[in-house]
Order: C-alpha cells, then structure tokens, then sequence
C-alpha cells in the first residue's frame, strides 16, 4: 500500500474532519499490550438520561470499583466524577491474565470484603453473574433491570444473567465484529474494495477458498492466521460449547476445522498466533489481506499494529474497510454489577446507569472514544448521523453495525468458554502444524477439557 500517495491526497479534507475523528477503545485481550495515551472523556451536565442538575451536587459517598483494564476504567471514572464530583471512587486494577483478576475479585467476596462494583469480561462473564455470593439481583425492585430490554441492546441484557434467570450485570457497550481488510490489496487483486462486494466474497465456505486462491495466485494470505475464521465460526454455531452438561462440537466448528486445514495446506493464511508481535506487524505490509474486527479493534487491532509514527488513524485514512462477515458475530464486551455484599449499593446503581442508561455520557463516550455503546437511543442517534465517519475506514461504524445487532445470539457463551477455546486452539496448533491428525487432535482436545472441567461430560 502506497501510504504517502493517500496521506497527500486526503490531507486538506481529513484536517476538516479531524474534530469528528474515533479512536476505538476497548480492549480485551490480556495479552495485548497496553497503550500510552489513555482516552479521558469529559461530559457535561444534565439530568436523569441528560446528566446533572441538582442531583450531581447531592450524590456523595465512595466507591470500589475493580476493573481489568485501567484506560477502560480511567475513562468511565473520570466521565462520572465529572458528572458527580463529591463522590470517592477508589479504582483497583488486576490484570487477566492467569485468571488473576477472577481470583482476586472471587477471593475478595469470599473474604466479605468485595468491591462495590466489579466489572467482567465477556469469556468471564458467566463465572461472575453465576459466583455464589457474587453479583446482586438486579431483576427485582429497587433496580429492575427488566425494564431496560427496550433501552439496552437485548444481547448484552441476556448474557448478563445468570443460569437462575436474574440479570446481574449490565453492560456499557456492544461488541459486534465483521472483517477488515486492507483496500488497496482488495482493488489491487480482487477488483474492488467495495464492502459489499468483499462481504460477497466471505460469504461462504467456497467463496472464502475462492477468494483466497485469488489473493493466493498473488502471494498474499486472505488471513494473517486460522484464529480469525475461529473468531468468524464461533458467532456462527447452533450451539455452545456446552448445552445441558455435555461438551457440543457444533457442525461449524467441523466446517471451521476442515476450511482452516485447507487454506493451511494450500499457503492461503498467514501462519501467524493471534497477538504476537508478527501479527500485529503484519497490519502494515502487504502479504495479508483481512483480520476478524470487532468494533474496538479499529484501535485494539488496526491501530495498534500501526508504526509508532502512524497510529493517529488520520495518517492511514482510508486504507482499510470492513465487510460484513457470513454470520453476524459478537467478540468481547465488559460488564458491571453490584456486589451483593456492598454496602454501597444505591451509589453503586447510580455509577451503572451512567454508564449504561445517561444517553448524555454514552454519546459523548462514544464520539470521544470511538467506543460503540449498548444505549439503543444513542446507537440509533449516531448511526443516522452521516458525518460520524471514521478516518480510518471512510465508514461509520455504528450504520455499518446496527444492522448485525438483533442476529447476535447470546446464548452462545458459557462459563466454560475460556478454558474450552485454549483447549481447542491448542490442539489445533498442533494439527496445523501436522503433528497431529484430525482424529488426534479431537482426542487431545477432548482429553484436556475433561481434565480441566470436572463438571460437565465428555464423550
């Protein structure tokens, strides 16, 4: 891609635009690096949905807030002490991995001195709502939570419950995810970068192995590594991982399985491990066409693998695109709840309804952050708004989302999923690699998650 060319020819129009630029902002994956530059979000006041008034003199109290990551929490904290300036939030960051934020907001509740709120993320957030002890019951008086189906995107309202059927966390954005691609590799050897026109060429199995022999013939890979189809196939399942105790392979998987081996045999897919630096790298050379994008991994993914010199997307406007992938997918999200130990629990509802119900907050969040947020008023407001466009991809990203929205199924994340998914990308390493064959690598991966999960069966 022949960034100078770009950067020269949309210079004067992007420095119009730069006060309407997004920086997305939500990553979840512990073992990407963190930024330098935290996004602060500043609101105004208003009143119940529109912020202040007399109300944000009066709240006082303090708070403990325990997060995963300290740009997502920074900025939410600062957006409410802005809005609620006597109110003491004492933030606690523990990092995921290793399972240590679980352990010690689980050891924390044991001990009977939990958090006032405590966030989740999305392949935790069924351990959490079904923790004994752990989250309050927000389905009931005072909250009532079931009132909000009309006001937050239903998907995150279902996955925040618990197996008893009570919501017991809420969250502050949607995660909806596509595919982006690079634009210039799409004109160059596909003939267009029409996103409709690449959704079209990701539509199916065989149009996927088309569309990589033809990026293949050019010695570019469609993928930078099988993860991203695994990403793609597991929004598309029948099924969980685990339905009524026992360990389910959906027939996707088996297609995922099967396409992913093909396009390996056949030096289509990059080869790469999601998360290395080489993938990361590889957002700026020319050999790999398309990444699994949800919508914070224009900044998470796209951005942060930028040079240091390139990270303000305004320097690669226009480059990338996203396309809507063959299955309307979800990847990530974070959730809050109140602890049903706190004994601070109307404020701990107060500091949840900003950041999920304040249409006044959520809309500045998102157009400061680029973060996508759960609030339907706000997701309808900016997706009819035209000039909401981010630089990155000429494109707004909340008119290219809604309508994946109401497809998500929520139904397909279980509390096991974390330890289930590294089984199974384990074993597929390995079968990749050709040290194991499709029956081995089953077997081993069936071996692990019985070894691992003591509570479900296993055939």
């Amino acid at each position: 891609m022949n960034k100078q060319y770009i950067k020269k020819g949309v210079a004067v129009v992007l420095s119009l635009l730069m006060t309407a630029s997004l920086l997305v902002g939500c990553k979840k994956d512990p073992d990407q690096p963190q930024p330098t530059d935290p996004v602060k979000t500043e609101q105004p006041g208003g009143e119940d949905n529109k912020g202040g008034g007399e109300k944000a003199k009066d709240l006082s109290g303090k708070l403990i807030f325990a997060h995963f990551n300290n740009d997502e929490a920074s900025a939410l904290v600062d957006a409410f002490k802005a809005k609620y300036p006597n109110v003491e939030i004492e933030v606690q960051i523990t990092d995921r991995a290793n399972d240590a934020y679980v352990t010690t907001v689980t050891s924390d509740i044991r001990a009977g001195n939990p958090p006032d709120v405590f966030a989740a993320e999305a392949a935790d957030v069924k351990r959490l709502v079904n923790y004994e002890g752990g989250y309050e019951d927000l389905s009931d008086a005072p909250y009532n939570a079931e009132d909000l189906k009309t006001k937050l995107l239903p998907y995150t309202i279902e996955i925040g419950r618990s197996d008893d059927g009570k919501i017991r966390a809420l969250s502050h954005q949607g995660t909806p995810a596509a595919i982006g691609y690079k634009r210039s590799l799409a004109r160059e050897h596909l003939g267009t970068d029409d996103p409709a026109e690449i959704a079209e060429m990701f539509s199916s199995k065989d149009k996927i192995l088309e569309t990589a022999k033809k990026l293949g013939d050019a010695e570019v890979n469609i993928f930078p590594t099988w993860q991203e189809l695994m990403r793609i196939y597991l929004g598309a399942r029948e099924n969980p991982w685990v339905v009524d105790g026992k360990l389910v392979i959906d027939d996707k998987i088996n297609e995922m399985i099967d396409l992913v081996k093909e396009l390996r045999d056949s030096g289509y897919e990059g080869e790469l491990n999601a998360w290395d630096p080489p993938w990361y790298a590889a957002i700026e050379d020319e050999e790999n066409f398309a990444w699994a994008i949800p919508t914070w991994g224009l900044r998470w993914i796209i951005i942060a693998g930028m040079a240091d010199e390139d990270k303000n997307p305004m320097a690669s406007a226009g480059e990338w695109g996203l396309a809507h992938a063959p299955t309307p997918y979800y990847w990530g999200g974070t959730w809050y709840g109140i602890a049903k130990d706190s004994k601070n629990k109307d404020l701990a509802w107060e500091f949840i309804k900003f950041l999920t119900l304040d249409e006044e907050q959520c809309e500045a969040h998102a157009r400061k952050t680029g973060d996508f947020t759960s609030n339907l008023a706000v997701i309808e407001k900016l997706a009819n708004d035209d000039s909401f466009a981010h630089p990155l991809i000429g494109q707004n990203p909340y008119k290219f989302y809604l309508p994946l929205l109401d497809q998500i199924r929520p139904n397909l994340i279980t509390r096991y999923d974390g330890t289930i998914e590294g089984a199974f990308e384990e074993a597929m390493k390995s079968y990749l690699a050709g040290t194991l064959t499709k029956d081995e690598m089953f077997q081993q991966f069936k071996d692990k998650v019985r070894s691992d999960i003591h509570d479900i069966e296993v055939d």
